[in-house]
C-alpha cells in the first residue's frame, strides 16, 4: 500500500490551481471575430505614474485582433504616444485568474496584467473607496529596459510602492520574447502568483483589516500597454510601434 499512498500524495501536492473551479469567464482572443464589447470595455481615461501615452477608444491601429490573439500596440505618431486600455465589464471576487501573452521589449515599454477593486470605479459615494486603499493586484508587470524580469505585487493603504514596505517580488525568465502565462490563485487568506504553472511568490493574510487586506472585494481585470513613467524609465523611440499580444484571459471560480 505504500506505493498508491505515495502516488495520492503527489496528486495532492500537485493540485491545479482550477482544481474544483469552473470556467466562468473566457475571453480567447484568438478565436474572436471582434474584441468583445459585453465583456471589454476601451478605458481612454486619464493616465498615472508620469506616463506618455494617451488610451483610445476603441479597436484599430492600436488594438486589434490578429491569429496570435488580441495586439495592444503603442505607436508614436508626431510626438503623440496612443495605446490601449483593456478594462472588463465584471468584476470576480476570489477565484484563478490567468493570461498568456508575449510583452514588446525596449526601454519605455511597460505592459501590464492586473485588477483593482471594484468599488474604485462605483459612482455610489457610500461604496467608493480610493487607491491605494481600495487595494491593486499586479498579475504582472514587466519594463522593457529589463525584460527578464516580471513583477508580481499587492498594494493597499498599508502596503504600497510608495511606503518603505510592500509586498512585491520580480521573477527572471530566460527567454522575454516568447509567450508566457500569469496566473493569480485568490482566496480569502491567501494570494499565489504563478509563472508559467509555477508558483513565483505567495502572500498570506497577516492582518485583518482593510487598509491590510482589502482583497476582500470584487476586482475587475485590467489589461494595458503604457509608455514610460515612474517604472518604465526614459523612452528609446526605436521602440515604435510596440506590441503587447495577448492570447486570452480566463477566470475560473
Amino acid at each position: 500500500m505504500i506505493l498508491p499512498m505515495l502516488i495520492t500524495h503527489i496528486l495532492l501536492t500537485q493540485t491545479s490551481p482550477t482544481a474544483g473551479r469552473h470556467l466562468v469567464f473566457n475571453s480567447d482572443f484568438t478565436k474572436q471575430k471582434k474584441i468583445s464589447t459585453s465583456d471589454w470595455t476601451f478605458d481612454d481615461g486619464p493616465v498615472y505614474n508620469g506616463e506618455h501615452e494617451k488610451y483610445v477608444s476603441g479597436p484599430g491601429e492600436n488594438a486589434y485582433l490578429s491569429k496570435e490573439g488580441l495586439v495592444i500596440k503603442a505607436t508614436n505618431k508626431g510626438g503623440k504616444i496612443l495605446s490601449t486600455r483593456l478594462v472588463s465589464k465584471k468584476a470576480w471576487k476570489y477565484g484563478y485568474y490567468e493570461a498568456e501573452a508575449q510583452v514588446p521589449i525596449g526601454k519605455g515599454t511597460w505592459p501590464a496584467f492586473w485588477m483593482l477593486n471594484d468599488r474604485l470605479r462605483t459612482s455610489d459615494k457610500a461604496k467608493h473607496v480610493d487607491w491605494p486603499k481600495c487595494g491593486e493586484i499586479d498579475i504582472m508587470e514587466n519594463v522593457g529596459f529589463d525584460p527578464k524580469a516580471y513583477h508580481f505585487s499587492l498594494h493597499c493603504e498599508d502596503y504600497n510602492w510608495m511606503k518603505p514596505k510592500q509586498r512585491t517580488k520580480i521573477v527572471n525568465v530566460t527567454d522575454p520574447v516568447k509567450f508566457h502565462k500569469y496566473g493569480l490563485d485568490w482566496r480569502e487568506n491567501e494570494i499565489v502568483f504563478y509563472l508559467d504553472g509555477k508558483e513565483a511568490y505567495r502572500v498570506k493574510k497577516a492582518e485583518d483589516t482593510f487598509n491590510a487586506w482589502p482583497f476582500r472585494d470584487p476586482f475587475y481585470i485590467i489589461v494595458n500597454l503604457a509608455i514610460g513613467g515612474t517604472m518604465a524609465g526614459p523612452i528609446d523611440d526605436k521602440i515604435f510601434p510596440s506590441k503587447f499580444i495577448v492570447k486570452y484571459v480566463k477566470v475560473w471560480q
